[in-house]
């Protein structure tokens, strides 16, 4: 009974502290076209909160009633909600939020993650104990020039990490990726469902530096596709 009780009392003293390590709170810059304004964003396991002394400003997001999160950067973080902006004709709005301190940590990454159903377009990649079963040394072409890093294909992911532009960097979940093609021996693309300007999707063209073999590409499109390839000898599924 002693041990029971015990227990229980344990349990109680760490339900703060298992809240407080899913509760963030930054000092941030709200951007306006005109005179941005500051406050304070809460990110908790339940919400998303600005809080500020400009009212009008001021909002609580649950998870469902954001359309995108996309961390921008460690320290520059969009929200597009499914507000109207009557003079954008009815556009969603986004707020743009840039933190005074802190920054965003792969542990929030992964909190987003998890509770948004939509994709979430992140620079700051989610931790994961696993090594990539393929990695291929890439450039990530953008319309002017590009930046160098990795493509890394996980058993329930893949990542593309730069290594010179940070920002650039991006996660996806098998869920989060239209489709992916190939024109030539190392042109490969990966259409996502990142909310792209006025469309659903954004394309992300890559240039790779060695061959992508078969194998990979199968094991890729099968995922996306939610078709079973078999791996060469030695490797799991």
């Amino acid at each position: 009974m002693k041990r029971v009780l015990f227990a229980m009392i344990l349990f109680i003293l760490s339900v703060p502290m298992i809240a407080q390590a899913q509760s963030f709170e930054f000092s941030v810059e709200h951007e306006h076209t005109l005179w941005d304004c500051r406050g304070k964003l809460l990110i908790t396991a339940d919400k998303i909160e600005y809080q500020t002394p400009h009212k009008e400003d001021a909002r609580v997001w649950q998870y469902q009633a954001i359309r995108q999160i996309k961390v921008v950067s460690p320290t520059k973080l969009e929200i597009t909600s499914y507000e109207d902006q009557k003079r954008l004709l009815g556009r969603d709005r986004i707020f743009k939020f840039k933190l005074l301190d802190g920054q965003i940590t792969p542990e929030i990454s992964t909190l987003f993650v998890k509770k948004t159903d939509y994709p979430v377009a992140t620079s700051v990649i989610p931790e994961t104990a696993e090594p990539p079963k393929y990695e291929l040394a890439v450039k990530h072409l953008h319309t002017f020039g590009g930046c160098e890093g990795f493509l890394k294909i996980y058993s329930d992911q893949v990542v593309y990490q730069s290594t010179d532009k940070a920002e650039k960097s991006r996660y996806w979940q098998w869920g989060d990726i239209q489709s992916i093609s190939r024109s030539g021996a190392y042109r490969f693309s990966l259409s996502s469902f990142e909310r792209h300007f006025a469309g659903q999707t954004k394309t992300f063209n890559f240039e790779l530096k060695e061959r992508m073999e078969e194998v990979v590409y199968d094991y890729l499109w099968g995922k996306i596709n939610k078709v079973t390839y078999p791996l060469p000898s030695g490797q799991e599924k």
